[in-house]
């Protein structure tokens, strides 16, 4: 299992090496073992190790990657497509809530949060159709 693992990563080193023309490093260091693996060689590991270590360090924090600012970035991401979910979804209930007052041709029996996402609803329309408007008037 280590060994198919082990593979699998240097060979991705290696692709992103290739196809980014990065200098990568990597130390892979197993717990029954006294001596890790450096690659590509450990020659080529020393000398990209020093190259990095030559840069200033607010060079060298831009430069690195850490797995703590890697979730960061992730969850901001997230954060991001969930707030816009959420905004899809109210935009969706408050469509089907115009429609459901069409049907009926009443707006009785709709509590005012109905009706204040009801009149968002109708804005957001509002000006989908004039940028709309705008760009068929700007052609």
């Amino acid at each position: 299992m280590f060994r198919k693992r082990r593979d699998g990563l240097l060979k991705k080193a290696n692709e992103l090496s290739i196809l980014c023309g990065v200098d990568v490093g990597i130390v892979i260091h197993k717990k029954e073992q006294s001596n890790a693996v450096l690659w590509p060689s450990p020659e080529s590991f020393r000398s990209r190790v020093q190259k990095f270590m030559e840069f200033r360090d607010e060079e060298r924090k831009r430069r690195m990657s850490t797995h703590e600012g890697l979730v960061k970035q992730m969850v901001q991401g997230e954060m991001e497509n969930l707030e816009k979910l959420k905004n899809a979804i109210q935009l969706k209930e408050s469509q089907q809530l115009v429609v459901k007052s069409m049907q009926t041709n009443s707006f009785n029996g709709f509590g005012i949060d109905q009706l204040n996402a009801m009149n968002s609803f109708a804005d957001h329309m509002l000006k989908k159709l004039q940028q709309r408007d705008n760009d068929l008037n700007a052609k």
